[in-house]
């Protein structure tokens, strides 16, 4: 990386957590896009492959406590999209520009910056649009939720699009069909026998919610049909963040402790003493932020499984309660385990090669900067960095 970049890079957090943040946050599509040939592109519009699409945390203060009470809303979508375009693709950490998909001169932007005019729309770009609409009506940019949604939509996309494997893919699949599949098949059988040969077709509307076994399945638990496959999406989602925790659990509680120990002390401390004090209560600031963002997992997965347990047991309102706010949850989620795979993503990057986890005082400052950064619900819209 040049000097150039370093110093941009060290004077935005934002644009280093778009950069570096992880792939759960940051989908760049220019590292692609020199590899991939034209009508193969995931953009008809060339310009559109020549940005990195991220996510970021627009909760407020009441979203948390709503995610565990409360019917799901259209609104229910606290983490939105943006578009970071470079000024120099070849050298996006130099710095550009952001459009936001949800901000009120959207529409403006995209004309101005891709030439897409959203009272005209033409074929190409209408399905542009769709693509971007898509992306946005997703909690992150995980590899196996783009290709899952993008699939129940109809969109062929290169694969090379999705870092992730045929078995990983296929594991996956599996893992959230074992957790979902008793409920499912408890639904269907109760009362009748257990060789009912609609139960495969109910397993199959997981992944098709055209099935009109899905909207039966919903409707039983007093949801709405058109609302089938977005609380399907959600019931999955938030399977696929639980299976995304156990990669990621031990390593956060490890960075906790981390922060929590004198291990995290600079090698330099007593040459910046007088910034001593205001460093460890930053430190202390970001535990507490990992800290938060564990016991709100905890309490999705709480009432998961307890849920899950007495849905078994033949009480079926908690779990109806559950399907109802599932899409609050799933978005809650989402940021929670975003959020905590970005700061173990910064965590290692700090960490590599080094022989002991001790940072001088510059480079802990800033690793605490980007774990502010990931951590934080309630992010600006900078528009350039």
């Amino acid at each position: 990386m040049s000097s150039k970049s370093r110093k941009k890079s060290a004077a935005s957090p934002i644009l280093d957590q778009i950069m570096h943040g992880g792939s759960s946050v940051s989908f760049n599509l220019i590292a692609l896009d020199a590899s991939l040939g034209e009508g193969v592109r995931m953009f008809k519009t060339r310009s559109l492959n020549q940005v990195i699409l991220f996510k970021y945390p627009n909760f407020d203060d009441s979203s948390a406590a709503d995610a565990f009470s409360g019917e799901d809303t259209e609104g229910d979508r606290p983490i939105e999209t943006g578009i970071y375009v470079p000024y120099h693709a070849e050298e996006p950490e130099v710095g550009g520009y952001a459009v936001y998909l949800r901000s009120k001169n959207y529409g403006d932007l995209l004309k101005d910056h891709f030439g897409i005019d959203l009272t005209k729309p033409d074929p190409y770009t209408a399905e542009d649009l769709r693509v971007l609409k898509l992306i946005d009506g997703i909690p992150s940019l995980d590899a196996f939720l783009l290709k899952t949604c993008f699939e129940t939509e109809k969109l062929s996309v290169d694969p090379r699009y999705w870092a992730i494997s045929d078995g990983e893919d296929v594991q996956l699949r599996r893992l959230i069909a074992q957790r979902i599949e008793p409920i499912v098949r408890k639904a269907i059988t109760a009362g009748q026998a257990a060789g009912n040969p609609g139960i495969e077709r109910f397993l199959a509307a997981i992944w098709n919610a055209d099935l009109p076994e899905a909207r039966l399945f919903v409707s039983a638990f007093g949801i709405e049909q058109s609302e089938a496959e977005q609380v399907f999406g959600a019931w999955k989602g938030i399977t696929f963040y639980e299976f995304q925790l156990r990669r990621i659990a031990a390593s956060s509680r490890a960075i906790l402790g981390w922060l929590k120990s004198n291990e995290c002390l600079p090698v330099d401390i007593r040459a910046n003493k007088h910034l001593e004090t205001q460093l460890l209560m930053y430190t202390e600031k970001m535990g507490k932020s990992i800290e938060g963002v564990m016991v709100d997992i905890k309490g999705i997965l709480s009432d998961y499984d307890n849920c899950f347990r007495t849905f078994m047991d033949g009480k079926p309102e908690p779990f109806r309660n559950f399907l109802r706010s599932v899409r609050k949850k799933y978005w809650l989620m989402g940021y929670c385990i975003s959020s905590l795979g970005s700061v173990n993503h910064i965590f290692d990057r700090y960490m590599r090669n080094l022989p002991t986890k001790k940072l001088y005082f510059e480079p802990m400052y800033a690793m605490l900067k980007q774990f502010d950064v990931a951590l934080d619900r309630r992010r600006e819209r900078t528009t350039s960095f």
